[in-house]
């Protein structure tokens, strides 16, 4: 990759307004970093947001590895949270849903500050959004169940465990959410800003404790280029002990049903995989917060891009330098585009309009019939959508300047029938209205 990204890096985020941010990058030559901010901001970690999910996964596949954990047994089989779910995903779901976001469970729950026993019971009263393995819908209620799986498995906590297996051999300080209090030890966390007409609005950064598993680590960029390292497809012995080449394979492999339209071009075990198949880049994209976090690998060619913002100005620089990346012939996927199967456009977008939600989450449309299709969804976040007749959408948003969002209507994969909306790689179902919704995937009993 061009050494000029990682030179230009400084004047690049600024022009952003971007306050603190870090890049680095591996290819042949090296490990190549940038920092933008005052002296303080080489020491300071920045949250990884849903990047953490890409070392929970990891520790995940070290317990299969050593037969603590199996990626199809049906989640009964680890603790009574699980097997006694009235929703039965005790029964149905697996390890493998949870790691593709293929279990059918919903994204977020009303209450999230439960113990994680306690979350695990409550992520089986949601009924589940389609039969597991068949669709995908990014769900970080799976992620703390992978979480809770680990701790069985482990008898350790969670945090414990990542720490103790992944990041103390890699050589990574650990740094969790919340972040220390200003007298206690521990290194620094970035504060994370929202970027408004007004200027830079400091934001909370707050991690409900059952929630950890999906996105409560904090780091460097240069910690992301460690913990990559371990995924690249030359690495040496150390790495090879701590995930084995089975591991590694099963987290990038593409898993069947995993169709993230409008998020990536699809997903493994953990991995969200972006561009051509015989040599994609693996990564994740992360915001919460106030912050971003941003990871390409490509294992073949052992190249690593890394970027850690504490803006949320940082979507627009990452993809700033994923464009320059595409003119140099390296399409790292950002904005991700929908390349998946189209599907037949649903019975008139007068019928689109209503209530469409996924567990917490809940989004409006209103139009149709003539008038323009419009979405909001869960932030208050307001959308024009632009139908192709074929079920699919580009996304406009209307409050503020950003690349168009890609998502589509398919079929239920269960009826065919009943539409599901999918959207930023969640799948929402279309409620009734009596507030209660239809069609929802249940176990027999």
């Amino acid at each position: 990759m061009s050494p000029g990204l990682v030179a230009q890096f400084p004047r690049t985020a600024a022009g952003f307004g971007v306050r603190n941010a870090q890049l680095a990058l591996l290819d042949h030559t090296g490990v190549r970093t940038a920092r933008v901010g005052g002296p303080e901001a080489a020491e300071l970690r920045f949250p990884f947001a849903s990047v953490t999910k890409l070392f929970t996964a990891t520790v995940a596949l070290q317990l299969v590895r050593d037969g603590d954990l199996d990626l199809d047994t049906a989640l009964g089989r680890y603790g009574e949270e699980f097997a006694a779910a009235p929703n039965g995903l005790g029964a149905t779901v697996t390890l493998r849903h949870l790691l593709s976001h293929t279990s059918g469970l919903v994204c977020s729950l009303d209450d999230e500050d439960r113990t994680p026993r306690g979350f695990a019971a409550a992520a089986g009263e949601p009924p589940l959004l389609f039969r597991p393995g068949s669709a995908f819908s990014y769900s970080n209620v799976g992620f703390a169940l992978v979480g809770r799986l680990i701790e069985a498995a482990a008898g350790l906590s969670w945090r414990e465990a990542v720490d103790t297996f992944l990041l103390g051999p890699l050589g990574i300080t650990p740094a969790h959410l919340p972040a220390p209090g200003p007298s206690a030890p521990g290194p620094a966390i970035a504060a994370g800003h929202a970027v408004t007409g007004a200027g830079a609005v400091p934001v909370d950064v707050r991690v409900p404790a059952a929630m950890a598993p999906a996105a409560a680590l904090a780091g460097t960029a240069e910690d992301l280029v460690a913990f990559a390292r371990l995924h690249l497809a030359d690495r040496d012995e150390a790495y090879r002990a701590l995930l084995d080449e089975d591991g590694v394979a099963a987290m990038r492999a593409p898993v069947s049903g995993a169709e993230p339209y409008g998020l990536a071009d699809g997903f493994g075990l953990g991995w969200a995989r972006y561009g051509a198949a015989d040599e994609p880049w693996l990564g994740l994209d992360a915001m919460a917060g106030g912050t971003t976090c941003n990871l390409r690998v490509q294992p073949g060619t052992g190249s690593v891009l890394a970027l850690v913002t504490d803006s949320t100005a940082g979507l627009a620089l990452w993809r700033e330098l994923a464009e320059r990346l595409r003119a140099e012939g390296r399409d790292v996927g950002a904005p991700p585009v929908g390349r998946s199967e189209a599907h037949p456009a649903p019975a008139g977008d007068a019928d689109l309009a209503g209530t469409w939600a996924n567990g917490a989450m809940v989004y409006r449309l209103t139009g149709g019939a003539g008038a323009p299709l419009h979405l909001e969804d869960d932030t208050g976040a307001r959308y024009r959508l632009d139908l192709d007749g074929r079920g699919r959408f580009s996304a406009h948003r209307l409050d503020f300047p950003e690349a168009p969002y890609a998502g589509r209507f398919l079929p239920d994969p269960e009826t065919g029938g009943s539409p599901l909306l999918q959207f930023a790689g969640r799948v929402l179902r279309r409620e009734s209205p009596y507030g209660e919704t239809t069609g929802k995937f249940r176990t027999a009993g």
